[in-house]
């Protein structure tokens, strides 16, 4: 008998159209938030954890992930250099869990910190072009360090299910928006 999954795909297809009606969304970037791997483990994680009300927690941090990946809402959520100081700054607002195993929560918020950084190695150019602080094309982050020390923190603890929800969007990942 196949294990039990802690996050099925109907559950992100269930979490998918409340955030989706909740900001209004068209069918195409309802389709788009469905896509986005990096939505679905901010999803993924209260529950993965076992986490008290996951799917309340889930909704909670999705919203933010929104706000911040909308244009009003970019000037507020975008790095600054006051978030220099930890890989896991920028993440904060979304890394609030009732209960759960800190583990796996650890282990999720670092491959979130991993998206954000190969996005800022990504972005230099463009970053700088329009004008936006980027912490790697500053020089405050050495992306190289900082993503092999996530990388040792997140191969230490073991989850296939987390695994198969990012696939392989860490190594070319994005901080995605929905």
């Amino acid at each position: 008998m196949a294990e039990r999954k802690r996050f099925p795909e109907e559950t992100w297809n269930s979490i998918v159209p409340i955030v989706s009606s909740a900001f209004s969304m068209d069918d195409s970037r309802s389709e788009r938030l469905r896509a986005n791997t990096t939505a679905k483990l901010i999803a993924a994680i209260p529950f993965l954890a076992g986490c008290r009300e996951p799917e309340r927690t889930a909704l909670a941090h999705l919203g933010t992930y929104v706000i911040a990946g909308c244009e009003s809402g970019e000037a507020v959520f975008d790095h600054k250099a006051t978030d220099n100081y930890d890989v896991l700054a920028r993440l904060a607002t979304i890394a609030s869990f009732e209960g759960g195993d800190p583990a796996i929560i650890a282990r999720g918020m670092k491959l979130l910190a991993s998206i954000i950084i190969r996005g800022y190695q990504r972005d230099i150019a463009s970053d700088q072009a329009k004008g936006l602080y980027n912490p790697v094309g500053a020089g405050a982050w050495n992306a190289d360090q900082e993503l092999a020390s996530l990388a040792s923190a997140i191969a230490s603890i073991e989850d296939a299910e987390m695994d198969a929800i990012v696939g392989g969007a860490v190594k070319g990942s994005w901080w995605m928006k929905a």
